[in-house]
């Protein structure tokens, strides 16, 4: 009896939040978040520079798209994958829909193509879509290539630039990119941690695999007293105390075998992967969010950190941020110019974990990028690089006869 009790306990912890998930339909952001706020009163706080009024604003969006569900999913959790988003076939009833991981590389990361920096570790990562940004694509029939192309072709040539556009987004309208670290269920695993002091910008960029400090965590315990260290090496470096970290203090799920043999179909370059088992977990380490609540959307972009109230990035953070919601830093950027960085030049905004890796990543700003999510059916229509900051110019060479794509990547991307 006591094998058969195992295995039941077994088989709970593996599937119970996919069948617990069953028929769950897409959750809203919640009311009492400031969400969505009126653009005038954002836009406001931009041109004001109200550095503390725009993180306040995104600290609460962020509380509200984490508030558990009653199943315990966080609200982002129960919105559309991308295949239900941008699929070509209508996706399954909203009576038999389960929980939407479906695990790619990060579009940063991939290794052919306009991506010639975006060589070596990689991370699991997936995409979600808010029910209002979702049925907008469906009804403009932007996830079919065929109509990107309708809209750029009935331009005519003399178009400015800035009038070749895609309608925009309804404000609800919201986008978000995980990215997860593999922790084993059994053990310590050894995870980056990203310090500013710690790493010199490097001319071939940041990867979290030259990161200078490790942390360990520890999946047994759901609290570990302050201080507990372990002698361990951090990135091929010397042994040295690592702070150990429960599991607990992450957003986080355990492995399927489903899931690991669709990450192993990724590539071999997710750590921790070879040796992974179901049971293990992965850590949610880094989210972007952006919301169409002012036109060129707002951007938050949160990451994990053992020192979760230090520093510039722990700034304004409301109580109604709870619970391991807390132990995520965050930047914000309603700006792809302003409020001016350290340096006087244009406003940076970047994740560690996803942009660090570039030349100049630790000076980006992810507005930018996305600010080159253009269609022109033409093989470069893709290219990010180089990472920059600023708003892009009108004589930037590929925007020549492409139209915008409301910042959104992914209708390039996932479009059929």
């Amino acid at each position: 009896m006591s094998l058969l009790r195992s295995a039941v306990l077994a088989l709970l912890a593996c599937c119970l939040p996919y069948l617990l998930f069953a028929q769950k339909k897409p959750q809203p952001i919640p009311s009492g978040y400031d969400f969505p706020a009126e653009e005038s009163e954002l836009l406001k706080l931009r041109d004001l520079g109200d550095v503390g009024g725009m993180r306040r604003h995104s600290w609460l969006v962020f509380a509200g798209m984490t508030q558990s569900t009653t199943t315990g999913e966080a609200v982002w959790e129960t919105w559309y994958s991308a295949r239900e988003t941008f699929g070509p076939a209508q996706p399954q009833g909203l009576a038999t829909r389960k929980l939407q991981r479906r695990f790619q590389i990060p579009r940063q990361f991939g290794k052919s193509g306009p991506h010639p920096q975006a060589v070596g570790a990689s991370l699991a990562s997936f995409t979600l879509f808010s029910e209002e940004l979702r049925t907008f694509v469906r009804q403009k029939n932007f996830y079919l290539q065929s109509t990107l192309k309708s809209i750029n072709d009935s331009f005519p040539v003399q178009t400015p630039v800035e009038k070749r556009e895609i309608p925009d987004f309804p404000n609800r309208a919201v986008a978000i990119k995980t990215a997860w670290w593999i922790v084993k269920r059994q053990g310590i695993t050894v995870m980056p941690i990203w310090d500013p002091a710690l790493n010199v910008p490097l001319p071939t960029g940041n990867d979290f695999s030259t990161w200078k400090r490790c942390v360990a965590v520890d999946p047994s315990r759901t609290s570990i007293p302050s201080g507990e260290t372990r002698n361990l090496s951090c990135n091929q470096g010397a042994s040295v105390a690592t702070t150990v970290v429960p599991l607990a203090a992450f957003y986080y799920f355990s492995l399927s075998a489903i899931d690991i043999a669709t990450l192993k179909k990724l590539g071999p370059f997710i750590p921790n992967l070879k040796t992974a088992v179901p049971g293990d977990y992965v850590a949610l380490i880094a989210l972007h969010y952006t919301t169409k609540e002012i036109h060129d959307w707002v951007w938050a972009t949160f990451w994990w950190h053992d020192k979760p109230n230090d520093g510039p990035f722990a700034a304004n953070r409301p109580d109604k941020v709870t619970g391991v919601w807390k132990n995520y830093l965050m930047d914000t950027s309603y700006s792809m110019d302003s409020p001016p960085a350290a340096d006087g030049k244009a406003h940076v905004a970047f994740n560690p974990w996803l942009e660090a890796r570039f030349s100049d990543g630790t000076v980006s700003n992810c507005m930018t990028c996305h600010r080159r999510s253009i269609f022109a059916g033409r093989a470069t229509d893709g290219e990010f690089l180089p990472v920059s900051r600023g708003t892009p110019t009108a004589n930037d060479p590929r925007f020549a006869g492409a139209t915008k794509l409301d910042f959104l990547w992914s209708i390039l991307f996932e479009s059929q």
